[in-house]
């Protein structure tokens, strides 16, 4: 798995961070991963606790189109579909509000990682 151990620097705060790893996620699926293996799964539902971290406001908001290879499918993107008409976009704009999502993302990537990652998820020196 290519993008872990993520960075030791990696700002689980900064949607800009998340962005890239869903990127490198996305590339990385589509390129090396076999679509029948669970590898396959793991890594569809780390897509998507990352893009979502990345574009909060999904399925609203601005956010970039993601290589349709990769299906809205997984517990964490239909439970967040499900609940994305509660998401107030304004509330979401305040710092709080903003951090806890992130904070709560951040929880469920490192429980979702260590899955197949079983190692620290941040780089040691």
């Amino acid at each position: 798995i290519p993008f872990l151990p993520l960075r030791r620097t990696f700002n689980h705060i900064n949607p800009m961070e998340w962005a890239t790893l869903s990127k490198e996620i996305e590339e990385w699926l589509v390129n090396d991963v076999d679509t029948r293996s669970q590898l396959w799964t793991w890594g569809c539902d780390a897509f998507w606790l990352t893009f979502v971290a990345a574009y909060p406001l999904f399925p609203r908001g601005k956010w970039p189109m993601w290589d349709p290879r990769i299906p809205v499918e997984g517990i964490f993107i239909q439970k967040w579909l499900g609940c994305s008409n509660d998401i107030d976009a304004m509330k979401l704009e305040g710092n709080h509000s903003l951090l806890a999502l992130l904070n709560g993302i951040w929880a469920e990537f490192n429980r979702h990682a260590a899955l197949f990652h079983p190692l620290p998820l941040l780089a040691v020196d």
